[in-house]
């Protein structure tokens, strides 16, 4: 009788949890409309923006959680990430410019996790060069190829971008996501810092698929 019951509770826990998890979003609450939409790097593919900043505690608790939902992505969705460089703040700049130096060698995605880990639970510091670039031979990096980049003349271009972006997508928090340059949602809009802010992406991108890419 009692393993009746029990089953009977399991089986109304799923269902509520179901009926929960795919409830209709609200604006204003789960998401909200970019004020100034933006077009999507790639015509024709639905698109995902992460804005992060490697030293931040929030983006460092959900990354796995997007780390997971990235790698079961269709062929159709283009996931970027973008760190953010606000005006003023210099201790992101250094974190910036490692970013920009992994872009260019793409490696930025592989090395994600393994960057804020540094940072966040090993407590390295790596906007120091030679903490950096000792730490960057020991994750099998060409270190010389890292430097180029690291120091090259491209990269100040890449911070200014950086710079532009952060300004065009209004970004005022991290970790910040914008799904097809039209809808913005984070986990302190969710109040969830879990997996449950890639079902919010999901029903996003559910919500609104681009129009086809046009033949030339």
């Amino acid at each position: 009788m009692l393993n009746t019951w029990l089953k009977r509770l399991l089986i109304g826990t799923t269902l509520l949890a179901a009926s929960f998890a795919h409830a209709e979003l609200r604006e204003g609450v789960e998401y909200k409309k970019m004020a100034k939409p933006q077009a999507v790097a790639i015509a024709g593919k639905s698109e995902v923006i992460e804005f992060f900043w490697y030293g931040c505690p929030h983006c460092f608790t959900v990354a796995p959680h997007v780390e997971d939902w990235a790698s079961k992505l269709p062929a159709n969705v283009n996931f970027r990430r973008v760190h953010v460089a606000w005006p003023g703040r210099s201790d992101m700049e250094g974190h910036a410019k490692i970013f920009i130096a992994l872009q260019a060698m793409g490696l930025d995605g592989k090395q994600q996790l393994a960057v804020m880990s540094a940072i966040q639970k090993d407590r390295i510091e790596l906007r120091k060069e030679d903490v950096l670039f000792a730490w960057i031979k020991k994750q099998g990096i060409d270190v010389e190829k890292f430097k180029a980049q690291y120091n090259s003349f491209s990269s100040s271009a890449s911070m200014n971008k950086l710079a532009q972006m952060t300004r065009d997508y209004q970004v005022d928090g991290v970790p910040m996501f914008v799904v097809n340059g039209k809808y913005v949602t984070s986990p302190g809009m969710i109040n969830k810092e879990d997996g449950s802010i890639t079902q919010v992406i999901n029903e996003l991108l559910a919500k609104d698929k681009p129009a086809p890419a046009k033949k030339k």
